[in-house]
């Protein structure tokens, strides 16, 4: 009987363990909710390394591959403003920060033909979400002075009415939000 059990459970792992493996590798952006963005900041001496993930339809107003010449134009005036991330995300004067390399791409999620989304007006087979991803490096002379972040990213963007911020630094972790109503996170004894 325990053989058969046992058979059993690796036929039941030798068919999940690959159906998961496929599925995994076809979803590749995570799961987002719309208005809702992260921000993950990593702080080494003068370092700061920054990463942002938003919906596109936080920053855009949708989702689908831009089909239009005003859809297009939207998309890469988007990625032009979060391109230039001192102006997005401000830090204080006194820290003397300088952007090294700010990269912005706008990722999409196809779904294999027949799988069935949250999105009824999306077609099966089509890209059903995609969302903005920016990378960047900033460095600071005077890293002591980062007391604060600033954003004007809602400003810019309708869509978008939280950021969840991630911070790691030397003396530890620690989250924040930001927000609409509150734009701006205390980095005081973060360096």
């Amino acid at each position: 009987m325990s053989k058969v059990l046992s058979g059993l459970a690796s036929l039941a792992i030798f068919v999940t363990v690959p159906a998961l493996a496929e599925e995994a590798a076809h979803r590749q952006l995570g799961p987002h909710v719309h208005g809702q963005g992260t921000l993950d900041i990593a702080i080494d001496g003068k370092k700061i390394e920054m990463e942002l993930v938003s919906p596109g339809m936080d920053i855009v107003g949708f989702e689908h591959v831009a089909s239009t010449d005003d859809q297009k134009a939207a998309v890469e005036k988007a990625k032009a403003k979060l391109a230039d991330v001192l102006t997005v995300f401000k830090l204080p004067a006194a820290a003397k920060c300088k952007a090294e390399a700010a990269n912005v791409e706008n990722r999409k999620e196809t779904h294999k033909p027949g799988e069935k989304d949250d999105d009824d007006d999306d077609k099966p087979g089509a890209p059903q979400h995609s969302e903005f991803h920016a990378t960047y490096t900033i460095s600071c002379e005077a890293p002591e002075n980062v007391t604060g972040l600033e954003t004007v990213y809602f400003t810019n963007f309708a869509g978008a009415q939280l950021l969840n911020v991630n911070i790691t630094s030397p003396k530890g972790q620690t989250q924040a939000q930001m927000t609409r109503d509150k734009p701006t996170v205390d980095l005081t004894g973060v360096m």
